[in-house]
């Protein structure tokens, strides 16, 4: 299989179409193998390529989640995980078809957040270990990364969009500004899905907590609130992980792992902001790079 920029655009397979609402990751069309994200149109299951050893584990993951002999720290994690339901193949390419948690929502708003400061395993090169530093200089800081986001505007039944550039761009304060203005400021009342989101992530930290067998690099969590609410469709959110390609097992050939700090701190520091902005002295600032 080709991996240049050059190669032919894959054909779709029966029943299928590009992921609607993506916002970051590897999009059909565009990514560097031309492969991404797709979603049967029958049904909105998402189906997830597999095209090298990354696939392959994180095909590996799902399936030790999911297992029936799953240990109880892997079982915790599945409130908090798309829901594996198995594999497919077509022209020779397999998929993992995953539960899709934004098809609920009719007006989904949608952010991807890369959590933690270290982005990279242990078998990247020093030259990637130093552009995975420099690509994003707040990581160090604050743990987590703006990797794309998109708000639903009923003002022009419309969606404005940012992706990762954008998101590396922005400065320390700068960044609480943007997450402000992904949960709807300063138009909507943001402070009602960022407290649901809350219930949410307190939780998850919990769970994070207590599991010591796995350690997550460069997964992401994805954010998801209906953006226009009413009778048929209130106030609902869901927060789920996703991207495994680098989880690892903690501390192998060891009974005990150790807690995952790198993830911690990232998920704690995104808990922060959001606790910062229901502080009723925050005032909410447009950032001149999201006009």
């Amino acid at each position: 299989m080709e991996s240049s920029s050059t190669s032919a655009q894959p054909k779709l397979p029966p029943d299928t179409k590009p992921l609607q609402h993506q916002v970051a990751g590897h999009i059909y069309g565009k990514s560097k193998t031309k492969f991404g994200l797709l979603q049967r149109c029958s049904t909105g299951e998402i189906l997830k390529p597999l095209i090298d050893e990354r696939g392959s584990r994180e095909e590996q993951f799902y399936k030790d989640v999911f297992s029936e002999q799953a240990s109880k720290n892997l079982r915790i994690l599945r409130p908090f995980i798309s829901t594996y339901l198995g594999t497919y193949e077509h022209d020779e390419i397999k998929y993992i078809v995953l539960e899709n948690v934004i098809h609920p929502f009719i007006h989904p708003c949608v952010a991807d957040i890369k959590i933690g400061r270290i982005t990279y395993d242990s078998t990247a090169s020093a030259e990637k270990v130093k552009l995975s530093r420099e690509k994003c200089p707040t990581l160090a800081e604050i743990g987590f990364q703006l990797l794309g986001w998109e708000m639903y505007r009923s003002s022009n039944d419309s969606y404005e969009c940012h992706d990762r550039v954008c998101g590396r761009s922005l400065t320390k304060e700068e960044i609480l500004h943007a997450i402000a203005h992904f949960y709807g400021a300063p138009s909507m009342n943001y402070r009602e899905n960022i407290k649901l989101i809350l219930e949410h992530l307190t939780d998850m930290e919990q769970v994070m907590v207590k599991q010591n067998d796995l350690t997550f690099i460069a997964t992401s969590l994805l954010i998801v609130y209906e953006g226009q609410p009413n009778e048929k469709s209130p106030n609902k959110v869901d927060v789920r992980l996703v991207d495994f390609a680098h989880v690892s097992k903690s501390k192998e050939g060891t009974e005990t792992g150790q807690t995952d700090e790198n993830f911690l701190f990232g998920l704690r520091n995104y808990i922060k902001h959001l606790q910062r902005l229901l502080d009723d002295e925050y005032v909410y600032v447009l950032i001149d790079k999201l006009k």
